[in-house]
This record gives C-alpha cells, structure tokens and sequence, in this order.
C-alpha cells in the first residue's frame, strides 16, 4: 500500500487537533523497524519540548497485539487513515474529532498503549466505571482509552484493547485536560463515520482553498494542502488561540509565527473569510506598546525576545491590490487599522534608538533571517534595508486602509509623506553605489555579502531608480549569484559567507515569496515565475520541508532541537507550493 505522507517526514494529525502520530525519532519506514507514537502537540513555546521520552513531542507506544504478544507491522496513511499492516490483517486510525482519534480492526487485532512519561505517578488512571476505561499521560494533558468494541485492560506499564469474540476491536482516544463526562459506549460515533468526519472536513478545505492546480503540480496539491490543514488551529476554550492560526512546523516549531500569518493570508486568499481570520490573528497578541508576540503556542508566551519583520503593510497591499478583502466589514476593517497603526509606530518608537528615523534590528531573533552571515560582521543593533522597506511600505498601507476606515484625509496625507520620506532615505542610505548594505549605527561596520534579505528594498518597485533596480537584479541572478535551479539561495553561491544554514545559503521559503512579490513589483513577473517554478519542483520531488540545500535541491535536516534528528515538513512551505503553483504554473 503506497503512502499519502511519511510519518518519518510529517506528522499526521487534523485540523484544529492536539493528537498526532509520529513514526521513532530515529525510525525506518521498513516492516518490523517503525513504532507508531501518539503524539501531543500542545506546547507551552519551547520550554516544555522535551518531557522525558525520547522526544517530548512522542508520548504514547502504539503496538498491535495478536494472542497476547506484539507483533511487527508497516505504517501506512491515506488523506484521512494511518494504518498499522501486519502478516494477520490490518489496524486502522483517524482523528474523527478534533479531540478523539479512533481506532478499528476486524481482523482479530488488538492494541497496546505504554506511556512514556515515567517520572509522573500514577501515568495510567483506572476511570472506575463498569466498562473499563483508563486515562494515561499525555504530556499536557491526558488521554482516555475507551473500548468501544472488545475488551480494555491494563498492566502497570499498558493498556490494551482487545477484539471481542467476533475478533473486532474499537477503541475511542480521547485527549482531555478538563475532566471528562463519561458517555455511555454506545454513544460513540462509529469508526466509519468518524471516518466520514474527518474525510469531509478536509474535502472542504482543499475545495474553498485550492480545488486544482495546474498541469505537473497537480499531483502534490492534496498533500500540500493537507500538510497547512494539519497543522491549522483553532480556539478551543483551552488554548490561547483567540482566531484561525497556521502553525509552522510540528514538534520543533510548534507555533504560529507572527510574520508567517500574513504570508498564510496571502497564500490562502480564495477563501477570502479564512484568509482576513489568518491576517488578523496574530493582532490579537499584541503589548501595550504595540509589538506583537514571535510565535504563539497552546499556551502564548508574552514578552519574551522575539520579533518579527513587519510585513504585514506589504501583504496587506497585495491583498488589496487582488480585491481579497472587498467585502470585509468596515468595522473589521477599523479593527485592524487601530491595531496596525501600533505595530508600525512600535517600530519608529523603540527601533530607532538613536532617533535618525531609521529603524535597526536589536538582535538576531527578531530579524526572521536569523543566521544571515552579515550579522556576525556587522552585529547589533544592525541598521537594515529590509526592515525599514517594511517599515516604510507599512506606513503607506497604514494610509491605504485608513482611506477604507473613514480616515481624515490630513491623516491619510501624513502617513504617505512620511513613507515617501523614508523611500528615498532606503536609496540614499543602503545603497552604495554597488550593492544594498546593512550596517552597525554605533560601531560604523558594514556588511559586505550578498543575502536575500539585503534586496528586500526591490519590493518598492518604481520607488527605487531602474539602474539600481537593474543592477540589483543583474547581481542576484548572475552566476555564482542568488539564482538556482531550486529557487533564490538565500547567500549568494560565490559569497565567501555562503554557508548552507537557513539564511546562509539555504532555499527558504520566505526567500522565494517575498522575492517573488519583490521581482513582480519591479515588472519582472518573468524572473518571480522562473524562481517560483524552480521551487515548487523541489518541493513537489522532495517534499515541503522547513530549508533545501541550494547545491543539491534536496532536504536539509540539519537544523535540529531538543533531541530531534531534524525538521519536519512546513505549512510556510507547503502553502507557498499551492499558491506558488498557482499563480504561476498556468501560463
């Protein structure tokens, strides 16, 4: 049976879920050499990552039990099933409910569940009613084992659920933190219509999102879209998600990121509704002064060090410029103003400390390029191209949404004359004369590479004079330059800084949209399709991971936390693919 996606590359949950399986952290995709976990995807940002197992994120063993002992088996999934297949027949899983995975087989087959969490007492609770059910560790929170059909028992070390006489076992696991009313057994869903809920719900994303793509990119577009959908979450009554929010990446970057909703909006805007929730959402978590959290998790963690770029005014003229958000409210519309407003002037407030109306980076984390080689030279604070084009474009989309609020037009007239001011300092302080710098305000050090970051001001397109905009572009795509078969490298190829990483050299995601708009700002929508075809055919041979190695087009695991071995694959990426396909795969 073929794979719809490798547990060894993505973890399977659903949208809006905390569960999820996970192969080994260091498993194989071979019969009789993988484990099924149960994973919980609740994280309080990074400090709960690592709780005892061999990786926090695995909590739960998952083994098929024939005649009282374990036997070998093969993973498997569909678009709505992970199937364990043994030599006696087969175990079948899906998250029918955001909070209930559901178990099944016909074939005589039982399950065994061993939590992990051994320095937690007692790890496997006795429910105390007639039917037998036992709730186990589960990180977080726990998990409620119910045999729907067959019989439930326990070790000090397990639970098992075991076919009844007709050899058919049903199991309900349900992930809980508040405690749970125990239903009478029968008013459980079937497996088959947990199955058809979990089916339908993802059948309908994939229709209001992207229900095709053209020619050669057709054939990843479901797993792609599956991949964003899993990792999509939801309020519940028991997270801090306040809206629809797109995390990044399972286990490692269990967060949505501040700079990457924005992105999401964009890549999500045929459904118009889900893509103005996505584009606000990250303004619900927002200080008093205005700055916005890096990354929210299960449970946000305010006023740590991270930051983000705002691009948020860029996307927002994008999805203006394409009509996407024509028939939001105007009283949303305000909302989002008010709220944007204080984003941009935290930036003029407390990221321009030596006042010269130039906003700098005050450390590494807050830059979104977090390992770009010219930090290391230049250091902090580091007076940037890419901030202050952001910075600057945010100021004129403050003025243009300001004009569809209601704004006096003194007001409006204010925003755009101090953007237009800060346009033609970008030119006249990060050019010169030959490339775009960055440089340190106090020391005077100035960057010398060639990174993705430094040409960020190409995003204000007619605003930068056509010599520096052909000089620019000439550059990246020279040879040894920016330009791969794969997409924009983030480092110049040549660059005695290039070194693989994430913004020393790697494909990335950011790099290739943000490129993309820049190029297309620039009139060079032929230079954004060739890097975004390039890019999409990585992903669509080697699958939607976090950063692809720019010499090779393949994976590159090597950025890794807390125990994993790497990183899984992305919805930044696997978003990007389907809108990158889109856009520019049909002509």
């Amino acid at each position: 049976m073929s794979n719809f996606v490798n547990l060894l590359d993505a973890p399977y949950s659903r949208h809006g879920s905390f569960i999820a399986f996970a192969n080994d952290n260091y498993g194989e995709d071979l019969y009789g050499k993988c484990h099924l976990w149960l994973c919980n995807c609740r994280t309080i940002g990074f400090a709960m990552a690592n709780l005892g197992a061999d990786s926090g994120y695995r909590q739960i063993l998952v083994e098929v039990v024939k005649d009282g002992r374990s036997v070998p088996y093969s993973i498997c999934t569909t678009p709505y099933e992970v199937i364990l297949e043994t030599r006696y027949g087969k175990v079948r899983f899906c998250i029918g409910e955001r909070s209930m995975a559901m178990a099944k087989s016909t074939d005589g087959l039982g399950i065994r569940l061993t939590p992990q969490m051994k320095f937690l007492a007692p790890k496997i609770i006795d429910m105390r009613v007639p039917e037998g059910r036992y709730s186990l560790n589960f990180k977080l929170s726990h998990l409620l084992v119910s045999g729907v059909q067959g019989k439930t028992d326990k070790t000090f070390d397990y639970v098992e659920v075991l076919p009844d006489d007709g050899g058919v076992m049903v199991a309900a696991l349900e992930d809980w933190m508040i405690d749970p009313t125990l239903k009478p057994l029968a008013e459980y869903p079937t497996y088959e219509q947990a199955y058809e809920t979990v089916k339908a719900d993802f059948d309908d994303f994939c229709a209001r999102v992207m229900p095709e793509l053209p020619g050669e990119f057709e054939e990843a577009r479901l797993q792609a879209l599956w991949q964003t959908w899993n990792l999509t979450v939801e309020p519940d009554g028991e997270s801090d998600y306040k809206r629809t929010m797109i995390k990044m990446i399972h286990c490692i970057f269990e967060s949505a990121f501040v700079w990457q909703q924005p992105m999401q909006a964009v890549w999500l805007s045929r459904d118009p509704k889900l893509s103005w929730t996505v584009f606000c959402s990250s303004f619900d978590f927002m200080d008093p002064n205005g700055r916005m959290f890096d990354g929210v998790a299960f449970k946000a963690l305010p006023g740590n060090d991270g930051l983000k770029p705002p691009i948020q005014g860029a996307v927002l003229e994008w999805l203006l410029d394409n009509g996407v958000y024509d028939d939001v409210p105007v009283e949303e519309k305000k909302w989002l103003l008010e709220r944007l407003i204080k984003w941009t002037e935290y930036f003029l407030n407390f990221r321009d400390k030596d006042h010269d109306g130039l906003c700098e980076f005050q450390n590494v984390i807050e830059t979104g390029w977090e390992d770009a080689p010219y930090y290391a030279t230049v250091g902090f604070p580091c007076c940037s191209p890419d901030l202050n084009t952001f910075v600057a474009i945010q100021m004129r989309a403050v003025a243009r949404l300001g004009a569809l609020c209601g704004m006096p037009e003194a007001e409006q007239a204010d925003w755009k004359a101090r953007a237009e001011a800060m346009f033609d300092r970008i030119v006249k302080t990060f050019w010169d004369g030959e490339k775009w710098i960055a440089f340190n305000p106090e020391t005077g050090v100035r960057s010398e590479s060639l990174n993705v970051s430094l040409v960020m001001p190409l995003m204000l397109g007619d605003r930068i004079p056509k010599e520096i905009v052909e000089k620019t572009i000439g550059d990246m795509f020279a040879e040894g330059g920016l330009d791969t078969p794969y997409g924009l490298a983030s480092e110049a190829l040549d660059s005695d800084f290039f070194r693989h990483g994430f913004s020393g050299g790697s494909i990335i995601t950011p790099a290739e949209f943000l490129g993309a708009l820049a190029l297309e700002k620039c009139g060079r929508r032929d230079l954004a399709k060739k890097i975004s075809l390039s890019y999409c055919r990585a992903l669509k041979n080697y699958g939607f991971f976090h950063i692809y190695n720019a010499l090779t087009g393949h994976e590159d695991r090597s950025l890794t936390a807390f125990g994993e071995k790497g990183l899984f694959w992305s919805a930044w990426t696997s978003s990007c693919y389907f809108w990158m396909a889109d856009r520019y795969g049909r002509d």
